[in-house]
């Protein structure tokens, strides 16, 4: 992964190095990649990315627009030429389509009668431009576990954040309602800075050599360059206000690059980088026993232990939810199962209730 999205914004980098050299401006300027749908589901049998269905028509104007502004910038269609099968799909087209082992027409003759497949994946809502991102393809199930429908013309802080979201798998923790509002705070508010610092972030290579303070326990945050979700995590939900106290008095905190070069020590064992730039560090895999995704991170003990990995994108409520449960060695008592379903139960119980209040009011 090598691609730098090149925008305005500064504290998102989406990847480390070069832009690739992209093909001819298409498509009413576009310099995004666009393929067939059969040829995206074609490639997906052999290696798994997410795809972007851009539905248009030949009259739309914003559809044009979208090609000439959003996908005519040199960064962003590098980057979703390196991550994503680009499909740009016409919503009038003549041809039989087969989708997901189901076959589509159109719906008619006339010249703008709408596809069969343009109805059914835009649920009836014949806008365009709408942006269909799908990711997660489950191959026994035939199906797709992200389906998220954006209509309307997307300019490109609006398909950023999306980007990020379906890509980076934030879908599988995060409703994107939720995602948008807390990458719209790191890239707009200017205080999340000094709450970082406040946080007392350490190098991993400084720290866990014996360094530590072993009155607390231990967030490892596992992180890259190219993971922007991990910047957007640490920016919002440790510096929340559920979280930034609890963590300075119960936690210590510890930044690990997986890309990085540096010998570590840990509990007496040296773990020293591969040769070959841009590998994993070999540290990656006993820190995370294994179980190594983007964002994640990983809980140790007053004395090291490992206590979980969790590689998975966390809101700032479930941030604290965690916190506490290992912060108030509630794991000691119960499973995490048993204390997630609590939580829910005595959740729901809340909303009932103020439901019922507001009836009464």
């Amino acid at each position: 992964m090598n691609l730098r999205l090149k925008t305005s914004f500064a504290l998102v980098i989406l990847f480390v190095g070069s832009v690739l050299s992209l093909q001819a401006q298409n498509d009413e300027g576009s310099k995004v990649k666009w393929m067939s749908l059969q040829e995206a589901i074609q490639k997906m049998q052999t290696q798994q990315r997410p795809i972007i269905l851009d539905f248009y028509t030949d009259w739309c104007g914003w559809c044009k627009h979208m090609m000439k502004t959003t996908y005519a910038n040199e960064g962003l269609a590098g980057y979703i030429n390196q991550n994503f099968y680009p499909v740009s799909f016409d919503a009038e087209s003549k041809d039989t389509i087969e989708f997901l082992g189901q076959i589509y027409k159109p719906t008619g003759t006339d010249k703008k009668a709408p596809h069969e497949l343009a109805v059914k994946l835009l649920n009836g809502n014949l806008m365009y431009p709408t942006t269909l991102f799908l990711n997660g393809f489950e191959k026994d199930k035939n199906k797709f576990n992200l389906n998220l429908l954006v209509p309307g013309y997307l300019d490109i802080p609006k398909i950023e954040p999306i980007l990020i979201f379906t890509l980076e798998g934030v879908y599988k923790s995060c409703a994107y309602t939720d995602f948008e509002k807390l990458y719209d705070k790191a890239m707009k508010d200017s205080t999340l800075v000094d709450l970082v610092k406040i946080t007392n972030w350490k190098s991993v290579n400084d720290y866990l050599d014996g360094n530590h303070q072993a009155n607390k326990k231990t967030i490892v945050m596992l992180e890259a360059e190219f993971c922007n979700s991990c910047k957007i995590m640490k920016s919002t939900s440790f510096t929340d206000s559920l979280n930034l106290e609890y963590i300075r008095t119960k936690f210590n905190c510890v930044n690990f690059n997986v890309l990085g070069t540096d010998t570590i020590i840990f509990k007496g064992q040296i773990f020293a980088p591969e040769s070959s730039p841009g590998s994993l560090h070999p540290f990656v895999q006993t820190i995370t026993r294994g179980n190594f995704g983007f964002p994640e991170i990983v809980i140790l003990d007053e004395k090291l232990e490992i206590l979980d990995a969790i590689p998975t994108y966390l809101n700032p409520e479930v941030l604290n939810n965690i916190l506490r449960f290992y912060g108030e060695n509630i794991y000691q008592k119960k499973p995490w199962k048993d204390y997630f379903n609590e939580l829910q139960a005595k959740k729901n119980k809340d909303v009932t209730q103020e439901k019922k209040s507001n009836e009464k009011k």
